[in-house]
């Protein structure tokens, strides 16, 4: 866990994506999914190898996950977030805030899922999706199938930085399975919590992942509300602050 570490010490651990040149860069809007396969003995959750060619995070395993685009507001749905969890994460949008906006970061956890993995998850949907892979196979993103997880935002110094929204789901939720259209994994892992402790992961993930563990503890079904967790810097200490 890295709450609590000093800019410095969070610096050395995170070398692999620093900047080589002082650089202020805003924190772009994105979206990750935590996908937990519970039909075994333990839960795995699925993982995907950065290309060691990359220059952030290069050769980590990390949640599928990027930045949320414009076409992401344009974007039909077949369902609906949570209400508490659409709540919670216009309470925290730094820009302003709709509906609109809380769907479509939604929307991008499931593309960006979808490009890096090949797994869709969706549902038919009569309106018709305006985002053509989905709708090749006569389907609308299921963002009801998520749960809001957590937030975090890149600290300074890093050659990309990001204001993530983590979202939660189950296996059961996927569709179908395609070949990934997008080849910025080099591998895609299914793991134990357990088996993910001896994984070269970025700090933040294995944050994340001690949340969804914890979450999956009290929640099983994912069918609670509960506070979200928000890393962030503040100062010189890298913090959690709880949103209720």
């Amino acid at each position: 866990m890295i709450v609590g570490l000093s800019r410095e010490k969070l610096d050395a651990l995170e070398s692999n994506s620093l900047a080589k040149k002082p650089v202020k860069l805003i924190p772009r809007d994105a979206a990750a999914l935590v996908l937990i396969d519970d039909t075994g003995r333990q839960p795995r959750v699925l993982l995907g190898k950065r290309r060691a060619d990359l220059k952030f995070m290069p050769g980590q395993f990390v949640f599928p996950g990027g930045r949320r685009e414009t076409g992401d507001l344009k974007i039909s749905v077949a369902t609906d977030l949570a209400q508490n969890d659409a709540r919670l994460i216009l309470d925290g949008c730094r820009q302003a805030a709709t509906i609109g906006r809380a769907r479509a970061l939604a929307v991008a956890a499931l593309r960006e899922f979808y490009e890096e993995t090949g797994f869709v998850i969706g549902k038919p949907h009569s309106a018709g999706p305006d985002w053509f892979d989905f709708a090749a196979h006569g389907l609308a993103p299921d963002i009801g199938a998520m749960r809001y997880l957590a937030r975090a935002i890149t600290p300074p110094g890093r050659t990309r930085r990001f204001d993530t929204r983590f979202f939660i789901a189950k296996y059961s939720a996927v569709t179908l399975e395609v070949a990934p259209p997008d080849a910025e994994f080099s591998e895609i892992r299914w793991a134990t919590f357990v088996e993910t402790q001896f994984l070269d992961l970025p700090e933040i993930t294995r944050t994340i992942l001690a949340v969804a563990d914890k979450r999956l503890n009290v929640d099983p079904d994912l069918s609670g509300s509960y506070s979200i967790p928000e890393f962030r810097m503040r100062g010189k200490t890298f913090v959690c602050e709880e949103r209720t």
